[in-house]
C-alpha cells in the first residue's frame, strides 16, 4: 500500500484550492467530507475506491467527452490522471473495480433512451505514479437491452458478472440487470436479476468488496441492501434509506471502512455514516 501526495504530470496548485479539513454534519448519518480541487473534474460521476493503492479513489466526468481517469484522494485532492486510449466513449457514467487489479468503464449512459446498446469496458489499474500517461483498453462488453432501451447510471462487478441498474422516473422501480465477464463474440443481452422497492432515479452503486452490502445513490439519498453475495436478494429486502436532499447531483458512490462515500457533479464529497452502511456489520 502506498500513499501519495502531488504526482507528476499533476499539478499540486489545484490540490491546494481547498485544504483537508475536518468533516461536517449536514444531517444525522450524512457529513461533508471534502471537495474536489481540480477544475478538469468539472461533473465527478462515479467513484470508486482502490484496493492497492491507499487514499486513491478513482473517478472521471459525465458525458460522451470524457477520457480521463483521475485519482483523489478521500479529501479530493488529485493524485493522478490517465488517458483512457483506444475506445469511443457515448457517455461514461460509472466506474467499477474487481479484486484482480481491474477498473471498469460503464459507457451505459442513455439519456432519452436513444441508444439500442451501451458497452463496459476493463482496463488495468493503473499505478498512481505513471501519472500523464494512458491506459489501454484489455476487454469490452457490448451489452442490449432485453426490451425497451432505457437509461443506466451505475455499475458494480460480483464474481463472473457485471452488473447495471436501471435509472428511471415517475415513481418506476429501479431494476438491476447483469451480463456475464466470459469472452465476448456477440453482444450480450442483459440478463433482468431483479426488480428494486426503490422508486427514485438510480445515480449510482457499489457493491462491497465482501459482497455483503449493495449501496445506491438516488435523488432522494442513499440506500443499502444486505444482499450477502445473492444480488437477486436486494428485490426482498427493505433497505436502509438516508434520505438527503440538499444536494440532488451526487452521482457516485464506494464504500470506505466508515461508511458509503459518495461524489458529486458539484464536487462535493459526502460521507453517509450510518453504522447500517458500514462494510461488515
Amino acid at each position: 500500500m502506498v500513499a501519495f501526495g502531488c504526482l507528476w504530470g499533476v499539478s499540486c496548485d489545484a490540490a491546494k484550492v481547498h485544504p483537508v479539513r475536518s468533516p461536517i454534519e449536514l444531517v444525522p448519518g450524512v457529513q461533508h467530507i471534502g471537495y474536489i480541487s481540480d477544475p478538469r473534474i468539472t461533473e465527478s460521476s462515479g467513484v470508486i475506491v482502490s484496493r492497492t493503492y491507499t487514499n486513491v479513489f478513482w473517478t472521471h466526468n459525465d458525458g460522451p467527452k470524457s477520457y480521463t481517469l483521475f485519482g483523489i484522494t478521500r479529501g479530493g485532492q488529485t493524485v493522478a490522471s490517465f488517458h483512457v486510449a483506444g475506445v469511443l466513449l457515448h457517455d461514461w457514467e460509472d466506474i467499477a473495480i474487481d479484486s484482480e487489479h481491474h477498473v471498469y468503464i460503464g459507457d451505459i449512459g442513455n439519456n432519452d433512451a436513444r441508444r439500442f446498446s451501451i458497452a463496459v469496458h476493463q482496463i488495468d489499474e493503473p499505478d498512481p505514479k505513471l501519472s500523464g500517461t494512458s491506459v489501454s483498453i484489455r476487454r469490452s462488453w457490448n451489452l442490449r437491452f432485453p426490451g425497451a432501451p432505457f437509461d443506466c447510471e451505475s455499475l458494480f462487478i460480483w464474481g463472473s458478472y457485471g452488473y447495471v441498474i436501471s435509472k428511471v422516473f415517475n415513481d418506476a422501480r429501479a431494476e438491476i440487470y447483469r451480463f456475464p465477464l466470459t469472452q465476448q463474440t456477440e453482444p450480450f443481452t442483459l440478463e433482468l436479476v431483479t426488480q428494486l422497492k426503490i422508486e427514485s432515479p438510480v445515480t449510482g452503486a457499489d457493491l462491497s468488496a465482501d459482497g455483503k452490502l449493495l449501496g445506491i445513490v438516488a435523488k432522494s439519498g442513499a440506500f443499502v441492501y444486505p444482499v450477502n453475495g445473492n444480488i437477486a436478494k436486494a428485490g426482498k429486502v427493505k433497505p436502509w434509506h438516508t434520505k438527503f436532499k440538499q444536494n440532488e447531483h451526487i452521482e457516485g458512490c464506494t464504500f470506505v471502512p466508515d461508511g458509503l462515500l459518495a461524489t458529486a457533479e458539484t464536487r462535493d464529497i459526502y460521507l453517509f455514516n450510518d453504522p447500517a452502511f458500514h462494510p461488515g456489520k
